[in-house]
């Protein structure tokens, strides 16, 4: 089981889309390709089938938007099992308003605020320690829509890419 590095709100930075992992290359054409012309694709556009050998690194993040002019809110809607492990625990179903680690809680909020308000990816690096190992990961947030316009759902998916 892996634990969140004290601080690790520092570890968190953006990557290009060229320095991506070829599995998260491969997620954000088929992301691309599901468009079909429109802004986002919705999230019935994503067959899980197609998306196999990625399963457990997926993360799909609901955008709950309230009142006009108030922030949304963001729930976990399925955490892969990979997040599991590396987080401790099924966030499932979770807030991320409620994250225990304040820091940690604002960049993510920030992060997931910029996917949804701007409608763009985000493609990142972060580190977790496991067994006092220190594990490089790459993720990239992608925007789902229903009615093509408003974010709706943020895909995300995560893959470790070194032990350093």
């Amino acid at each position: 089981m892996g634990q969140e590095i004290p601080g690790a709100h520092r570890h968190i930075t953006p990557v290009a889309e060229a320095d991506l992992d070829p599995q998260l290359q491969w997620l954000v054409a088929y992301w691309a390709g599901k468009r079909a012309g429109r802004r986002y694709p919705s999230r019935a556009d994503i067959d899980p089938l197609e998306l196999k050998s990625l399963l457990g690194h997926i993360l799909l993040v609901d955008v709950e938007r309230r009142d006009h002019g108030t922030l949304p809110r963001f729930r976990y809607r399925l955490f892969g099992t990979e997040f599991v492990f590396y987080h401790g625990k099924d966030l499932t179903g979770h807030w991320l308003d409620e994250i225990a680690n304040r820091e940690f809680r604002d960049e993510l909020l920030a992060i997931y605020r910029s996917v949804a308000e701007r409608g763009k990816m985000r493609t990142l690096s972060y580190d977790y320690m496991v067994e006092s190992q220190r594990h490089r990961f790459q993720a990239v947030l992608l925007p789902l829509s229903g009615d093509g316009t408003l974010v709706d759902i943020v895909l995300g998916c995560g893959v470790r890419v070194a032990v350093i």
